[in-house]
């Protein structure tokens, strides 16, 4: 039954994806084809997790792993008051690392992504594609117009409902810890989706996820896991403060092209001395900043377009955890809130999110001066002004 469910979902998809093309012109004919032949392509290899189970060529790995995927989704719906319903039933085992790779580009002196729109979910800084072939061919178009491109492969994704998302072989074999922050964020998606708003969508789940799995441990009688989640804590950590770099790095830069002028070659010798300062003072402080870990985003992928990337998921994380303190970590009263800030005005909403991550960052600046934590924070000068002068 859930099978047929999923056809009849399949065909309301295509039809509401060939009124759009009609609509549009179709532009995004290719685009949209792509799309709708990969999910179906999901779709098609998958199986219910009830016959992986009893299917005894099954690994004993993915059986443990599957039956621990279940009490995860059992935990999210009872615990953080997420709706499962019939996702994550089925399986599917892809032959690769990722299941989608999307593609960012950005002007070369702007700091400011392209945004492509989609039906039903509103404009995003990004384009999705299955195969990372497409993802490359459309990222070369843009660069061939000088535009800065970089190209993230994901591990998984939510289909806000169209489908029942399945699990994936891309995932399924996390850490407990990342897989459950991972499935917790994804299950937000379809809790609450504010179009056009990707900044405020993808914080949102990234609070829920990373919150989640502090819940979700603290109900575990396996001491395993403990380790685990205290090596993804760390990791944790060490993205956190390499993203703080980054993006001051993107600050930065940011500044430089407001305040430039002159002819275009000058602007980019500027900008490519502006670039060599901050990727000097990463290799400065590598061992600080991920001890080689992210040596691969310092070099030709850092650009406009990955620095832009970075806001995509994590720019209100602070405000919504300001606003679950603020309701003594209820769940359905933080919700609650979230929905009301939906129904305000982009203007307003964005005041109220400014506000609560003031108040979080106050609150953390307070905590590590009693700490004692600020004593080894990496120091790299903003360039900007030397060197326009």
């Amino acid at each position: 039954m859930r099978w047929s469910r999923q056809l009849v979902k399949t065909k309301k998809f295509a039809v509401g994806v060939l009124l759009c093309c009609l609509i549009s012109g179709c532009e995004s004919l290719r685009f949209y084809h792509q799309a709708a032949l990969g999910q179906w392509a999901l779709l098609q290899r998958s199986e219910s997790i009830d016959a992986v189970l009893k299917d005894p060529a099954t690994s004993a790995q993915l059986r443990a792993r599957l039956e621990t995927v279940r009490s995860m989704l059992q935990f999210a719906e009872q615990e953080l008051q997420l709706v499962v319903a019939d996702r994550y039933q089925r399986y599917v085992p892809l032959e690769r690392d990722h299941v989608v790779w999307n593609v960012f580009a950005a002007p070369p002196l702007v700091m400011r992504s392209e945004q492509w729109c989609y039906p039903l979910v509103g404009c995003a800084p990004y384009r999705g594609y299955f195969n990372q072939a497409d993802a490359q061919t459309f990222a070369a178009r843009y660069a061939r117009k000088g535009f800065d491109i970089y190209i993230g492969g994901v591990s998984a994704y939510s289909t806000l409902g169209w489908f029942d998302d399945p699990l994936l072989s891309s995932f399924v074999f996390y850490s407990e810890p990342a897989l459950a922050n991972l499935l917790f964020h994804e299950l937000a998606h379809s809790k609450v989706w504010l179009k056009d708003d990707v900044a405020f969508n993808e914080s949102f789940a990234s609070f829920v996820g990373s919150q989640g799995v502090r819940v979700w441990l603290s109900a575990q009688e396996d001491k395993a896991v403990q380790p685990r989640f205290v090596r993804w804590q760390q990791r944790q950590a060490a993205w956190q403060r390499f993203k703080a770099f980054a993006l001051a790095a993107k600050d930065d830069l940011t500044n430089l092209y407001r305040l430039q002028s002159g002819s275009v070659s000058e602007r980019l010798r500027q900008r490519d001395m502006l670039r060599s300062h901050w990727q000097g003072c990463y290799a400065r402080n590598r061992g600080q900043l991920g001890d080689g870990r992210f040596d691969g985003l310092m070099g030709e992928r850092f650009n406009n377009a990955w620095l832009l990337s970075l806001g995509t998921y994590e720019d209100w994380i602070g405000a919504f955890a300001q606003m679950f303190a603020d309701v003594d970590s209820d769940w359905q009263n933080f919700y609650q809130q979230v929905w009301a800030l939906t129904e305000l005005s982009a203007r307003d909403r964005a005041e109220q999110m400014q506000s609560l991550r003031q108040r979080r960052l106050a609150q953390q600046q307070n905590a590590d001066r009693a700490d004692h934590q600020d004593t080894d924070q990496i120091q790299c000068q903003a360039f900007a002004d030397h060197v326009l002068n």
